[in-house]
């Protein structure tokens, strides 16, 4: 078998586990609260990141990276509303 086969099966497996863990939490629903917000400054080889830490009602722990607005607009104890289709939850009031 020609070498590019490989690459493009290589290719295929990584667009496929990639589509996978991207609509498996675009389709993720839950209601919780932010309970830490942290911040990583960078060094040399890295850049500073950004990530939210959530208890849901059910009482898992969600964790996501956030971009730096978001990162200051939320305050640690703010409810939020994971809705389905949607990367990122909304505040909710």
């Amino acid at each position: 078998m020609p070498e590019w086969i490989y690459s493009v099966i290589a290719f295929i497996v990584v667009t496929a586990i990639i589509i996978f863990f991207v609509k498996k939490r675009k389709d993720e629903e839950w209601e919780g609260e932010l309970i830490k917000k942290r911040y990583t400054s960078g060094d040399m080889d890295t850049s500073e990141s950004y990530r939210f830490v959530f208890k849901t009602t059910e009482g898992k722990k969600k964790r996501m990276s956030v971009k730096k607005a978001m990162y200051e607009s939320w305050d640690q104890g703010d409810k939020a509303k994971k809705i389905k289709g949607e990367f990122f939850p909304q505040k909710v009031e």
